[in-house]
């Protein structure tokens, strides 16, 4: 049901489809399951690398823990979701969610490598440029381009598909 209900969104909604590499782009919307300390710490060295390419990333991930882990570290560019900030649709319910889905980022990169529809929601709805994600069959409205993630993927391989695939575009 909450899926349908995105669909619906997603089709009533209106963005400027852009493909972009990382050597153009500017910004970088970046989401993520944060299940565990090591995790986080994955994505820091992953926040690091898209940094030093100089680009301006901001960064949301989603907890199934109803409080923000002791070791997420709250910062300017970085907000975190948890189990209590969404619905019974599972949308995201917090201040910044809105800010987040109407930036036009040059490009998205939602590296939950399953279903958590929360990020799903901010992904679909988000207003960037290139939209890019797991492959999922049902998830062709809501990505641009989908990188395949075999079943022992790790946020760290996943992600070094993504960065491989961008740098790769031609524009």
């Amino acid at each position: 049901m909450a899926k349908s209900f995105l669909v619906k969104q997603v089709n009533e909604m209106s963005r400027h489809q852009k493909a972009t590499n990382l050597d153009t782009a500017r910004t970088v919307a970046l989401l993520y399951y944060l299940p565990d300390e090591a995790t986080y710490k994955i994505v820091e060295t992953i926040l690091s690398q898209l940094n030093e390419m100089k680009l301006k990333v901001r960064v949301v991930c989603y907890t199934d823990l109803k409080i923000a882990p002791h070791y997420f570290i709250p910062k300017i560019t970085q907000d975190i979701i948890t189990a209590k900030d969404v619905n019974f649709r599972f949308q995201p319910q917090k201040a910044f969610v809105k800010e987040f889905v109407d930036t036009e980022y040059d490009i998205l990169i939602d590296l939950s490598l399953d279903d958590h529809l929360p990020l799903l929601y901010c992904a679909a709805l988000s207003k960037a440029g290139l939209k890019v994600g797991r492959y999922q069959e049902d998830h062709h409205l809501f990505y641009d381009l989908m990188i395949h993630a075999g079943s022992d993927e790790t946020i760290d391989t996943f992600s070094s598909q993504v960065i491989h695939y961008l740098s790769r575009i031609n524009n």
